[in-house]
C-alpha cells in the first residue's frame, strides 16, 4: 500500500511527504522479510543490520543490491525527518532523488 501511495504522490506532485512514505515502505518490507522482532518490535536502527544479515545468509538479494538498499535506507531516514518534523520543502534535486529511490524500492519489493 505504501508503494501505491508513493506512486500517487509522485503522480500528483505531493513530493514533500514522499520521503516518509518511502522510508516506511522500505521499513515495512524489511519487517516482512525478517518476521517477528526479537524484542517485540523492530527499531529503526537495528532493523537494517538484521535485514542485511538475513538476506546475506539466505541469499535473498545480491550484495550490490543490499549495499544500495543500505544507502537508500540511511538517506530515507534523513528525508523522513525532514518530511515529518521540519517545516521545509524538498529542493528540486531532492525531489528527483526521491523519485529515483521510489523506482529502486519498487523493483526490490517486486
Amino acid at each position: 500500500e505504501r508503494l501505491e501511495i508513493a506512486n500517487w504522490q509522485i503522480e500528483v506532485g505531493k513530493i514533500n511527504t514522499l520521503g516518509s512514505t518511502l522510508y516506511f515502505a522500505l521499513f515495512n518490507y524489511m519487517q516482512y522479510i525478517l518476521g517477528e522482532a526479537p524484542e517485540g518490535k523492530w527499531k529503526h536502527i537495528g532493523i537494517l543490520k538484521s535485514f542485511l544479515k538475513v538476506c546475506l545468509e539466505k541469499n535473498c538479494l545480491d550484495r550490490l543490491t543490499l549495499r544500495k538498499i543500505s544507502e537508500i535506507y540511511e538517506d530515507l531516514y534523513q528525508y523522513r525527518v525532514k518530511a515529518d518534523y521540519l517545516d521545509e520543502e524538498f529542493t528540486e534535486k531532492e525531489k528527483r532523488e526521491l523519485i529515483s529511490i521510489y523506482e529502486v524500492i519498487k523493483e526490490v519489493i517486486k
